[in-house]
């Protein structure tokens, strides 16, 4: 259950801000069925990740379970028994034995004459300091795959270090202190952005998790006070004059980003799997917590829409409705700090990620890394003053970005790792072997979805891109 909380608190950050807009866009029914559907969406990608944990090659699975149960692994692959009644070191489709070790002759002497091993490719394993996800790509897809995933898992980095920025210029303008200029307004929390993020352990950033789910919770209840204060409940005797349906193709593609980013749990599946002391219930937990989290994002968009229905259309972030009192103030200025404090455990990650693609050691040449991380904040504060409004830059990271690590890639990945496994030793018994696999429920799940996926992405982002540049 404490990894269902965890999964709330982890989907409901500031991307909670643009819920009443997508309402506004998909319309009240829409919302509510579309909720539910991107919510088992993600469940089964999830599902999907995971599953590919146990098509990996089995000394990767053989090494996890080691890790879990504390017990010393050196990594040897296990023997199994074959038909003659001797034993063999397990070989699987992946080529986890080496062709060329001097060992493999004690190997063939312990076959019977009539029996051969099979000749597999030989993958080498991914970098060292690989994710979880991108090792699965490794395998699933071979170096392409995880070169297509850091780029794809950069950009998404990259968007949100951008939105954040977005997000305290639009929280400075509202209030008093602003300068009226955009540049000055982003000036020191971009400047504490970047000296936070060159900080060499920045760990107890994460202890303002609290901090900023307590502004939400003001947040929101401030925005609901002040709605029930000036409308009362007309919206809810009211409701058949507001729109149950999106109006166009446009205003469901930005729906769907709002909602996709908002959920976005499936590329850190892995880190909330090694997070619990009892992994094997990952599975029950992240369902569990995908529900609260539908319960809560329907109170907050539809319920928050419905509110001010009668005199406020949200055409951006929900502290647009919010008066302009003390406590508005206090809670754009708490916003304000959270995202800044926030946006460090984005640079970080991003920063390495652009280290490890260029060379940089881990522990030497420090001055490079800070400077590379003083340039991504640089570059995003650039950015941020051109950029659209917060809404619509998380509606197309979620298109985009979410859309691909979240719902494309993963059903593709589980298909070519199942694939994989079942394939023949020669090119003409190839696709006889693999028939079963590809015609198995599990596959044909995968394929719909991921065609479902791509179409998706492709129509959403493209539309979302659009209304992007022309706001």
């Amino acid at each position: 259950f404490q990894t269902a909380l965890n999964i709330a608190k982890l989907c409901m950050g500031t991307g909670t801000l643009a819920l009443p807009f997508a309402s506004q866009k998909g319309g009240l029914v829409f919302n509510v069925v579309g909720l539910g559907l991107i919510g088992l969406w993600n469940y089964y990608s999830a599902c999907c990740l995971l599953r590919c944990l146990e098509l990996l090659p089995v000394e990767l699975r053989d090494a996890d379970s080691c890790d879990r149960s504390g017990n010393n692994c050196d990594g040897v692959a296990k023997c199994v028994k074959i038909d003659d009644g001797s034993e063999r070191k397990n070989i699987d489709s992946y080529g986890a034995l080496d062709r060329n070790d001097e060992n493999n002759s004690d190997i063939e002497k312990t076959h019977a004459p009539n029996q051969k091993l099979k000749k597999q490719p030989i993958i080498r394993p991914p970098p060292e300091g690989t994710t979880a996800y991108g090792t699965v790509a490794w395998y699933a897809s071979g170096p392409k795959g995880l070169l297509v995933l850091d780029l794809l898992m950069l950009l998404l980095f990259v968007g949100l270090l951008i939105a954040y920025e977005v997000a305290m210029m639009s929280f400075i303008t509202d209030m008093p202190i602003t300068t009226g200029s955009n540049k000055v307004d982003l000036l020191i929390p971009s400047v504490i952005v970047s000296l936070l993020s060159c900080a060499p352990d920045i760990s107890f950033l994460s202890n303002f998790s609290a901090l900023g789910l307590l502004a939400l919770a003001l947040s929101f209840t401030v925005i609901a006070w002040q709605g029930v204060d000036d409308n009362g409940l007309y919206g809810f005797y009211h409701m058949d004059e507001l729109n149950l349906f999106p109006k166009n193709w446009t205003d469901a593609s930005s729906w769907f980003g709002v909602v996709a980013f908002g959920y976005g749990i499936v590329p850190v599946i892995f880190n909330i799997r090694d997070s619990m002391a009892q992994p094997e219930y990952v599975q029950p937990s992240t369902k569990i917590g995908l529900i609260m989290v539908f319960v809560g994002y329907i109170t907050i968009s539809n319920g928050v829409r419905i509110l001010f229905s009668p005199a406020h259309v949200f055409d951006g972030d929900v502290l647009q409705a919010m008066p302009d009192t003390w406590i508005s103030f206090i809670v754009r200025l708490l916003m304000t700090f959270v995202v800044a404090v926030t946006a460090p455990l984005i640079v970080v990650p991003c920063g390495e990620l652009i280290e490890g693609k260029l060379g940089i050691d881990e522990t030497d040449h420090f001055s490079q890394k800070v400077t590379i991380r003083v340039l991504l904040c640089v570059v995003c504060t650039i950015l941020a003053e051109y950029a659209p409004g917060f809404v619509h830059i998380v509606s197309f990271i979620g298109c985009f970005c979410v859309a691909i690590a979240g719902f494309v890639l993963p059903p593709l990945f589980s298909i070519q790792l199942a694939l994989k496994q079942d394939r023949g030793d020669h090119d003409f018994l190839r696709f006889k072997t693999m028939l079963p696999s590809l015609i198995s429920p599990q596959i044909v799940g995968d394929l719909g979805l991921l065609v479902v996926g791509v179409a998706a992405t492709v129509i959403t982002s493209i539309l979302t891109f659009i209304e992007m540049i022309v706001e």
